[in-house]
């Protein structure tokens, strides 16, 4: 990736299965314009998605809402987000910015209780089902070519031992290796069929907020924060808000993470703003002398940077001052400190409409691959979700069947159902026990769930 080597995990299930910290599906109407599917198929599959982890959800989670932040018009509190992670502490809360700030800053004794949890929870390790072949590298897919429509049929999946596993009569495979993983088994498999390849990515950049509360030397004087104080940001809230662009650029969606971790007292809580709509991509071109493929960057457009500064303005309007000294400060933010976001996706040409990887029969992408453009979302979610269209569409079923299928369930809070302060008894949600602390909610033991159908 420009020069240098990007390191990559291998887990049971493929990128579906893994965990990025951050529960932000998007909506159905972005799934849809991602995956080019319809919207009420976008929609079961986010339901299937999200019933198959455990997560925590922040509105159930913290109760009471903060206010609308000025100065940004059509914003929205996702609310609807939360952490990919369950808070198993028996005694006091879990402090939810301990999975993503510095152990500086965290709440002593809180991090121990933070559980991380994927769509795969449960079926690693001992609890692998039998037809699992775990700590295996694919190498490549082997292929037939029809000589009418010079169409592929994955024929055997050959991995990095040597071991060859031919595809059975009738079929599948399903790519969930990431976008770029996936990428290289096709260019590894088929060159001739597969060599370049488009990506897309969300980028960022970070500072610090100081609560009103805190101050700090600077020359002979002091500067003294003005964002909010430590009580309205507990935990980690996202907003989402879209700017205003101008004649020759459309606006772009963005999404303002503030993540602080109260009660620790006069503490700065970290702003990530991410540009979520990015037209930039990045390129991949298979090195076969390398045996990886060659990632560059396009440049930012101009777009791209009306949008950044347009968010940067918003940003430090709306939230308070930025600590001088950090990139959302600079006078060259909306081209420098911008780096990639980890949220790959793209890559894998795929037949309209279809997670059916093009050239071939038999070939679906089944994780964040399939992203066509990308949208207000972290890609744990839409790469779980990807994967219940794949596998529907690999066993010739509708998507808005997959609840069928799924082997876990824990259904999230429907839109009425939230921890009350001042609650007296544990009230019981569809999701999970929930135990109100005078603080917040805590996720506990899941309620019990029917088995699931063959």
């Amino acid at each position: 990736y420009n020069g240098a080597g990007l390191p990559f995990a291998g887990v049971f299930g493929g990128q579906q299965t893994t965990n990025g910290g951050v529960f932000a599906p998007g909506t159905a109407a972005e799934l849809a314009a991602g995956l080019a599917i319809g919207t009420a198929a976008a929609q079961a599959a986010q339901a299937c998605a999200a019933a198959s982890v455990n997560a925590t959800y922040w509105k159930p989670l913290l109760g009471a809402l903060p206010p609308p932040v000025p100065h940004v018009e059509g914003q929205t509190l996702l609310d609807h987000n939360g952490m990919l992670a369950t808070c198993v502490g028996e005694t006091g809360g879990c402090a939810w910015g301990d999975m993503i700030l510095p152990p500086t800053f965290h709440t002593p004794g809180s991090a121990g209780s933070i559980r991380r949890r994927t769509v795969a929870h449960g079926v690693h390790g001992s609890g692998a089902p039998d037809y699992a072949t775990l700590r295996a590298e694919v190498r490549s897919i082997d292929f037939e070519e029809d000589p009418d429509s010079g169409d592929l049929m994955a024929a055997a999946i050959r991995l990095s031992d040597g071991t060859v596993s031919p595809v059975a009569d009738g079929g599948k495979v399903l790519l969930a290796a990431s976008s770029i993983g996936s990428a290289s088994i096709l260019a590894r498999s088929r060159p001739d069929r597969y060599s370049s390849f488009t990506f897309n990515n969300h980028y960022y950049t970070a500072s610090f907020l100081l609560p009103s509360s805190v101050c700090f030397p600077v020359g002979g004087g002091e500067v003294c924060g003005d964002g909010p104080e430590a009580s309205i940001h507990s935990h980690n809230w996202q907003y989402g808000f879209v700017t205003p662009g101008n004649g020759d650029c459309a606006g772009q969606s963005f999404e303002a993470d503030l993540r602080g971790n109260y009660p620790v007292p006069d503490a700065p809580y970290q702003v990530i703003l991410l540009q979520m709509e990015p037209e930039m991509r990045s390129l991949g071109a298979w090195n076969a002398s390398a045996g990886l493929i060659d990632l560059v960057d396009e440049p930012p457009t101009a777009c791209d940077l009306l949008a950044r500064r347009q968010a940067i303005n918003i940003t430090s309007t709306s939230w308070g001052a930025v600590t001088p000294g950090f990139s959302i400060d600079s006078s060259d933010a909306a081209v420098a400190a911008w780096p990639q976001g980890w949220h790959w996706a793209g890559g894998i040409p795929l037949v309209d409409g279809s997670s059916r990887v093009a050239g071939t029969k038999n070939v679906f992408s089944a994780d964040a691959g399939a992203v066509r453009k990308p949208f207000n979302c972290h890609t744990s979610m839409v790469s779980a979700a990807a994967g219940v269209i794949a596998g529907m569409e690999a066993l010739g079923l509708p998507t808005s069947q997959c609840m069928d299928h799924i082997s876990s369930n824990f259904p999230p809070p429907s839109p009425d159902e939230s921890c009350e302060p001042g609650a007296t008894s544990p009230p019981l949600c569809n999701f999970a026990v929930e135990v109100y602390n005078g603080t917040h909610c805590i996720a506990a033991v899941p309620s019990p769930s029917p088995p699931p159908p063959p």
